[in-house]
This record gives structure tokens, C-alpha cells and sequence, in this order.
């Protein structure tokens, strides 16, 4: 599984004479497509694109990566964590993509481990294939403020910040029927099964407060709605099946874009809060592994890159709110991907 950071950013950069002002700009990182000499040129890149997905600017990461995760932080940072190329480091850019700092991770993480920023500012690490019994909270400058081990091992899990502070971790390879609530120091709110046994899912905080998970292994064609308790409010099905490797965006209507996957890479649809269908259709091409950002500015979703079909690595489709495509075009680098995603 490789990986793709995608965020939008605002800020200057400043190259030899020339400023470029970042406004509502998408910055992609990562991946693992091979390079001249057997370089890692897409694991160590990183590619800037405006809210049309026009390009703008290139650079390199200080580690190479795939697999890994990333946070815009409160001081308007980005924080890149693990993925197989690196995965015992943390690495912080600022808007223009330079290096502010870097350092070492308390556990390895290699892949499906996911990352939080929490109503303090710092962001909590969990799980993930190589320590997957484990978290660790990191603050804005990297530095460790505490770890420990979660109620049950996870990776391939959602973890999601919910209104009153907590992180609800639900899923994942090792521990499928079940969740657990954190609170913003580690520590455990309370734990239990589900019916729904999920991983490879995904999961996004609802304007409303509630968290709509959908897809995944073991209920593909499935979504559910629950509450900050992870009481359940409502459950139906999805209009295509998504096993895997499937993104899920809140819009700024309040709506949930659903798009690709394993099962269905071709198809995207879009539901309300109460998890109706508001519309469906077909993508320009076939993606499984990509990334898809919502623009702050224009309310547009941006999907780039993955491994659907041999060409989708390479471009980049920009949708509306109500799913209808605005442009299209090719990126800069090849993108193979899982994503990892922050926005500014």
C-alpha cells in the first residue's frame, strides 16, 4: 500500500526572485514510484496545485515515504509521520513546503496507523502494522508529551476527533467489531463491540456531531451514523460497494462525497447528513488509493492520483459539490497512493 499526502495551504514562498502568494492551494506528497538510479522520486517529492489543479511548484522531502500520514497543525504547519520508507520519523513543513524540524517516532510506524490533531493542538498517533497495540501524543513542535498501549491492537482503523474533545477509534485489521473513545491525554473513555465489523473503512465527523462511517472489509455496501457515545442513529446502504482503499469527504453543504475503491474505482456519490442519497455517477477514470481534498475557496473536490487504472496515477479531476466534473489534467509526478490528508 503506498501513500499520498495531499493539503491545502495559504501563505508566501519565496524562490530565487520570485513570489508565489498560496491561496487555497493543494500540496501532494509521497508515493513510491521509482526514480532514475533507483531513487524514490515520488516517496521523496512533493508537487503544489491550485484549487483548479493547476501546477505551481516542486520540491523534496527531507525522508522519503509512502504509507504515511499527515496534520495541518494549529500554527498552520504540517506535520508528515512514518510510512515504510521512514517509519520511525516525523518531519514539519510550513506553508511554502520547507523544512522547520524533524525527529524520531517513540514507535515504529509503517502503514495503516493513523494520525489526529486534538482540540489541545497536539495530534495523537494510534496503531498502525508494526505497532499496532500503541499510541503516542506529539505537540506542534514534535516533541512527545505521552504514549501508551490502546485497549486493543489496531490497524486499517478510523480514528476521528468528536465534538467534546475525545478521538473515536473504530475497526481495523486486528480488532474488527469493536471501538474504543480516547480522551486528548491517551487516556480510555470507554470501549465495546459492534455490529459492524470494519476495517479499510472510512469515517468523517458530520456537521451535526455525529460520525458517518461507510464501506470497508466485511460490510462493503454499508453505511452507519453514530453518536459521540457511538450510539447508533442510523444505518443503510451504500450505491456501490467499497471494500478498500475508497475516500470520504464532508463538503461544505454539509453533504459526504464518496469516491472510488477497490470494488467500485469508477463511481463516486454523494449523501446528506442522514446518510440519503443526494447523487451518483462515474469518475473520469477508474481510482483506487487516491486522494480527494475539498476546496475551502470554491467548495470543489479535487481527486488525484492511485492505482485504479495505469494511467490514474498520473491525473489529477476536479469535481463540484453535486459531483459534476469541472477540469481534469495530468500531475507532475506519479502518484500511487493511500492518502494521507490536511487542509488549510
Amino acid at each position: 500500500m503506498r501513500r499520498l499526502l495531499m493539503w491545502v495551504i495559504t501563505g508566501i514562498v519565496t524562490l530565487g526572485s520570485a513570489t508565489f502568494v498560496f491561496a487555497n492551494n493543494n500540496f501532494l506528497a509521497g508515493g513510491d514510484m521509482p526514480g532514475p538510479g533507483g531513487t524514490t522520486q515520488s516517496a521523496g517529492g512533493w508537487e503544489i496545485r491550485n484549487s483548479s489543479g493547476g501546477f505551481v511548484t516542486s520540491g523534496a522531502l527531507w525522508a522519503a515515504r509512502r504509507d504515511h500520514c499527515a496534520v495541518k497543525l494549529t500554527t498552520g504547519n504540517i506535520m508528515l509521520v512514518g510510512g515504510t520508507w521512514s517509519v520511525g520519523t516525523w518531519e514539519i513543513r510550513n506553508t511554502s513546503g520547507g523544512l522547520v524540524s524533524n525527529g524520531t517516532l517513540w514507535a515504529s510506524r509503517t502503514r495503516d496507523f493513523t494520525c489526529t490533531v486534538l482540540s489541545t493542538g497536539n495530534v495523537m498517533i494510534i496503531g498502525g502494522l508494526q505497532s499496532a497495540g500503541t499510541w503516542e501524543i506529539r505537540n506542534s513542535s514534535g516533541g512527545l508529551m505521552s504514549s501508551g498501549s490502546l485497549w486493543a491492537s489496531r490497524y486499517q482503523h478510523t480514528a476521528t476527533l468528536l465534538t467534546n474533545g475525545n478521538v473515536l477509534v473504530v475497526g481495523g485489521g486486528a480488532s474488527t467489531g469493536t471501538y474504543e473513545i480516547r480522551n486528548s491525554s491517551g487516556g480510555l473513555v470507554t470501549s465495546g463491540s459492534s455490529s459492524f465489523s470494519r476495517f479499510l473503512h472510512c469515517a468523517v465527523r458530520l456537521s451535526n456531531g455525529n460520525v458517518f462511517l461507510a464501506g470497508g472489509n466485511g460490510f462493503a455496501s454499508s453505511w452507519e451514523i453514530r453518536d459521540s457515545s457511538y450510539g447508533l442513529v442510523s444505518n443503510g446502504s451504500l450505491s456501490s460497494s467499497r471494500s478498500a482503499y475508497f475516500t470520504c469527504n464532508l463538503l461544505l453543504n454539509g453533504n459526504v462525497f464518496i469516491a472510488g475503491g477497490s470494488i467500485s474505482p469508477s463511481t463516486w456519490e454523494v449523501r446528506n447528513a442522514t446518510g440519503g442519497l443526494v447523487a451518483n455517477g462515474s469518475l473520469s477514470d477508474t481510482r483506487n488509493g487516491h486522494a480527494a481534498q475539498v476546496q475551502s475557496n470554491t467548495g470543489n473536490i479535487l481527486i488525484t492520483g492511485g492505482s485504479g487504472s495505469s494511467a490514474a496515477s498520473t491525473l489529477w479531476e476536479l469535481r463540484s459539490s453535486a459531483g459534476a466534473l469541472v477540469g481534469s489534467g495530468g500531475l507532475n509526478w506519479t502518484h500511487l497512493a493511500v492518502p494521507a490528508l490536511a487542509e488549510y
